[in-house]
């Protein structure tokens, strides 16, 4: 018994090590960090691991093929669409809802690319990737519980291969909140990727309090602004707190 105790606090102490390694890394260097870098940091692997990457290059030449000769930012929108949803692209399937969108296989890059299912923030990470490897002027948007996409004012919703609510009928769709007043302007690249450690530490905070405190710092620490975070955090320690 004694030993299992120990190696589980010693695999434990590893994991810890790991994210606030990769944390002081990325708040060191996140005025430069890419999308893609990040993605890297957060699964522990170096900055450069997307070079290597046979799918998501496969990726890239793939959009890259889509749009050339073309001109229209309604032919770039397709072209990503093909990327992210065709059986020419990735192919990318909806995770589900809940706990399953939230998991870190569905929300590192790296993990959704290997599966081929992703919950909204994994898909939007790697539309961003995309974007600012391609120069091309996508943003994330939040919205309560969720995050989209919008290019050239038009919204390209994760969660159903790119379907075109407009404002109004996200507004209708989200109503009952919670709202912050974050909503429907593009997020700061910081803000998204806290957000996103935010998401992997709501997946923990049933089965691992240690490692959900982990992420919400990373998360408080990246988009300290998000009302969400200090909640969770706030729950977290109590749990901590009360042995649960």
């Amino acid at each position: 018994m004694m030993k299992s105790v120990t190696k589980k606090f010693f695999v434990a102490g590893l994991f810890l090590i790991l994210v606030f390694s990769v944390l002081f890394f990325f708040l060191r260097n996140s005025s430069v960090l890419s999308y893609a870098e990040a993605a890297c940091a957060f699964s522990g692997q170096k900055e450069s691991c997307f070079a290597d990457n046979v799918v998501f290059n496969k990726g890239l030449k793939y959009f890259r093929g889509q749009v050339r000769g073309k001109t229209s930012y309604t032919d770039t929108l397709n072209a990503l669409k093909d990327l992210l949803w065709s059986k020419d692209g990735w192919n990318l399937q909806f995770a589900g809802a809940g706990a399953p969108a939230v998991r870190e296989e569905s929300v590192l890059p790296l993990r959704v690319l290997a599966r081929d299912s992703s919950g909204c923030f994994g898909l939007v990470w790697l539309a961003m990737m995309v974007a600012e490897k391609e120069n091309i002027a996508l943003e994330a948007i939040l919205l309560p519980g969720h995050v989209t996409l919008r290019y050239h004012g038009i919204y390209m919703e994760p969660n159903r291969q790119g379907f075109a609510y407009t404002e109004e009928e996200y507004r209708e769709k989200y109503a009952v909140g919670p709202w912050t007043g974050l909503e429907f302007r593009p997020l700061l690249r910081n803000e998204f990727l806290g957000l996103a450690a935010f998401n992997i530490g709501n997946s923990y905070l049933s089965l691992d309090v240690q490692k959900a405190l982990s992420w919400y710092r990373m998360a408080e620490d990246l988009f300290p602004a998000y009302p969400g975070i200090a909640i969770n955090r706030k729950i977290a320690l109590e749990r901590r707190e009360g042995g649960l």
